[in-house]
C-alpha cells in the first residue's frame, strides 16, 4: 500500500508539474474518466472471449492513451474546440465502462465493485500489480527526464519551441500519452474519480512554494509524499477509505498554502 502510494506520488509530482503549468488540468480529467471505459472493456473481453492478458490495467491504458491521441488530433483540426472533445470523451468513457460491465459474464469473472474502481482500494494492489506499476513508472520518469528541456520550453512558450526547430506536435502527443499512463498508475491508488486531485494539487502547491519547473517538480513530489502518507495514517486511525482521505488531506493542505500565501502577500503590501 505504501509502496504503491510512493510510486504514484513521484509520478504525480513530476508529470503533474506539466499539467499545472501547462494548464492541462481539464485534459487530465478527461483522460482519467476515460479509463473507466477501458476497465469495463477489459472485464467484458476477459469474461466473454477469455482473453486473459487484457487486464483492467491494460484496458485502462488502451483507452486512456487512445483518448490522449484523440485529444491531440482533434485540437489540431480546424473548428474543433478542445474543451468540447474533452467533455465528450469524459462522458463517453464513463458510459462505455458501465455498458461493458453490464454485458460481461459475471459467472466467469467477478469484477471489482464500482466503489473500488472509482474511488480506489489500495488493498487490491498485489505484488504483481506493484511490479508492473514500478516498471511503467520508471519508464515514464525516464521519458520525462530525457525530454525535460524540450517539454519545459514547449510548456512555457510553444512559439519559441517551434522557432527553435522542435517537433512540437510530436512532443505534445508524447506528453499527453505520458499523462494518460500516469493517470492509470494513479488510479490504482486513489481510484478514477480522484486521479485529478493527486495529479494537480501537489504540483499546484509546488508552483506556489518554488520557482522554475525543476523546483515545482521537487516540491510537488515532496508535498505529494508527505500529504499522502499523512492521509494513509489518518485513514488507518479513523477507519476511513484511504484514497478519499488522502484527497481530503491534499485539499486541506492546498487551502492552507493559499491562506499562508495570501497572508504573506498582505504583510508585504503593508510594508
Amino acid at each position: 500500500m505504501f509502496a504503491a502510494t510512493a510510486l504514484a506520488c513521484i509520478l504525480c509530482g513530476t508529470v503533474g508539474a506539466y499539467v499545472v503549468v501547462g494548464r492541462k488540468v481539464a485534459v487530465t480529467g478527461g483522460i482519467a474518466h476515460t479509463t473507466f471505459g477501458g476497465v469495463g472493456f477489459a472485464y467484458y473481453v476477459m469474461s466473454v472471449y477469455g482473453i486473459s492478458w487484457m487486464s483492467p490495467m491494460a484496458g485502462a491504458l488502451l483507452f486512456s492513451v487512445a483518448a490522449a491521441v484523440v485529444m491531440v488530433v482533434c485540437r489540431r483540426a480546424d473548428g474543433v474546440r478542445e474543451d468540447t472533445v474533452i467533455g465528450a470523451l469524459w462522458a463517453v468513457g464513463m458510459a462505455a465502462g458501465v455498458v461493458f460491465m453490464c454485458y460481461m459474464d459475471r459467472s466467469v469473472i467477478v469484477p471489482s465493485s464500482y466503489e473500488s474502481i472509482l474511488f480506489g482500494n489500495m488493498l487490491l494492489i498485489d505484488s504483481g500489480k506493484l511490479a508492473v506499476m514500478a516498471a511503467v513508472s520508471a519508464s515514464v520518469l525516464a521519458a520525462v527526464m530525457f525530454f525535460y528541456r524540450d517539454f519545459r520550453i514547449m510548456t512555457f512558450d510553444r512559439v519559441h519551441a517551434k522557432v527553435s526547430g522542435m517537433n512540437v506536435a510530436a512532443l505534445d502527443l508524447l506528453l499527453h500519452v505520458l499523462i494518460a499512463v500516469t493517470c492509470v498508475m494513479v488510479a490504482n491508488v486513489v481510484g478514477i474519480v480522484m486521479i485529478i486531485a493527486l495529479m494537480t494539487v501537489p504540483a499546484a502547491i509546488g508552483s506556489i512554494v518554488s520557482r522554475g519547473m525543476a523546483g515545482t517538480m521537487a516540491a510537488g513530489v515532496v508535498s505529494a509524499l508527505a500529504m499522502s502518507f499523512l492521509g494513509l495514517l489518518l485513514s488507518l486511525a479513523m477507519d476511513t477509505p484511504p484514497g478519499a482521505t488522502v484527497v481530503l488531506v491534499l485539499g486541506a493542505s492546498f487551502a492552507a498554502v493559499l491562506a499562508v500565501r495570501r497572508l504573506a502577500l498582505g504583510a508585504t503590501a503593508e510594508e
